[in-house]
């Protein structure tokens, strides 16, 4: 499934929700985060991850995060195993699109409500979010699948057990 381009025009509504999205997790919620778990702590779980073997599910939410400069969070481990899991990438689209998925896999939570709330400003994206819904319909669900519970399996397995493996490959 092929994700248009979303233009990086600042005069677009998708270019000012991208960036919200952008600063709201990576200016807020991140360093909020950080600062009341200790970032310590934190550092110490993903070298736990970073110390499976690599193709497990952990080893490759803990290579994602390092990748991208960032620490797992508690609260947000699920979320990231579902990063790997169907191969979005962790930009502001693909946030949305990931938001879609879960939406149609089952996950009617407010967080996710309230981040797709607003991709009702961006019209444009709105096939592309319905396709990711429907694709989230047709999966068998993983709303409640926890890090904790995949960290050491075989990524590759869990993706052909999902039916997901050629979508989170290309």
């Amino acid at each position: 499934m092929q994700s248009p381009t979303i233009s990086s025009s600042p005069t677009t509504r998708s270019y000012w929700v991208h960036w919200l999205i952008k600063r709201v997790f990576g200016q807020m919620v991140i360093p909020a985060y950080q600062r009341w778990y200790g970032l310590a702590t934190l550092q110490a779980r993903q070298r736990q991850l970073q110390g499976l073997p690599p193709g497990t599910a952990g080893r490759t939410v803990a290579d994602l995060l390092a990748a991208h400069g960032l620490h797992l969070l508690p609260g947000f481990e699920s979320h990231d195993l579902k990063h790997v899991l169907l191969g979005y990438p962790m930009t502001p689209a693909d946030e949305l699109r990931l938001k879609a998925f879960m939406l149609g896999n089952g996950d009617w939570s407010i967080p996710n409500l309230a981040l797709l709330a607003l991709a009702l400003l961006t019209p444009p994206e709105w096939p592309d979010l319905w396709q990711h819904y429907h694709w989230g319909r047709r999966t068998p669900s993983i709303v409640h699948w926890r890090l904790a519970d995949y960290a050491t399996r075989d990524l590759t397995e869990l993706r052909r057990m999902l039916g997901t493996e050629r979508r989170a490959e290309s």
